[in-house]
């Protein structure tokens, strides 16, 4: 057992001060505590999105604390409390649970955020900030096969990828944005400017296929969910070496297709 500020005090030292600013200065969603639950702490949970079933499945394990990448959103319309949210709000209440988000931060982190995990794990050595600043470009020592990169990106992701092969078959240059990640003209042009070759992300629309195909870019879409895993598994990779036996850490899966 430890002591939630202890444990929260542990998570914003380790995000850094410098990425949560960034974060706070860039994202409207949640980069921090949202709700303060118990005193105490014995087992904390992490996954992607906050939604009722994780929740539900979190308190049954035992668990007060829970770590999102997608945390609480308390937008409304008019004010009005939404039927999901009135869920969600009544199990965190009952339950005395503390609820942390940490959007921006575990998309932007150069060491345990998303787009950095995934180039690590890739091969790749991360390069320049992309997207706004959101995701990075990436180089491989040596050119890739990018029907094989198609395959590896399918492994790690654990996700079916819809690949536009409208680049180079050897690449080297690729830059990645998880989550949305959906490209506008500007993003094009940045590609075009730093010489990617291919682009991951997590989803698309009707337009940006034939966009890419044109602009002879590669282009993967790996799925949302998929390629947010990585940070909060990061997170609580780092929380479970600091604590070791006193906490336990799970992360908690719960698929979504999108």
């Amino acid at each position: 057992m430890i002591k939630r500020d202890q444990l929260i005090r542990f998570i914003n030292e380790t995000i850094g001060k410098e990425v949560l600013e960034f974060a706070h200065y860039r994202d409207e969603m949640a980069n921090g505590v949202q709700i303060l639950g118990g005193e105490d702490v014995d087992r904390v949970t992490l996954g992607v999105s906050l939604n009722e079933d994780f929740l539900k499945e979190a308190v049954n394990n035992g668990s007060n604390f829970c770590i999102f990448h997608h945390g609480f959103d308390v937008r409304t319309y008019k004010s009005r409390i939404p039927t999901y949210a009135q869920k969600r709000l009544k199990l965190i209440f009952q339950k005395n649970l503390t609820i942390m988000g940490l959007h921006f931060a575990l998309d932007v982190h150069p060491e345990i955020g998303n787009n950095a995990v995934i180039i690590r794990d890739l091969g790749a050595q991360r390069r320049d900030p992309f997207f706004e600043d959101v995701g990075y470009t990436a180089d491989f020592a040596t050119a890739q096969d990018v029907h094989s990169l198609s395959r590896r990106c399918s492994e790690l992701f654990e996700h079916d990828i819809f690949a536009v092969f409208s680049g180079p078959r050897q690449v080297k240059t690729i830059a990645v944005v998880s989550g949305a990640g959906k490209p506008y003209p500007e993003h094009i042009a940045e590609m075009e400017e730093k010489g990617v070759e291919l682009f991951i992300s997590g989803e698309t629309t009707e337009s940006v296929p034939n966009k890419m195909k044109e602009s002879g870019i590669n282009y993967f879409v790996c799925g949302h969910y998929a390629t947010e895993v990585f940070g909060v598994q990061e997170l609580g990779k780092r929380i479970k070496s600091h604590f070791k036996e006193n906490l336990e850490v799970e992360f908690l899966d719960i698929p979504n297709p999108i």
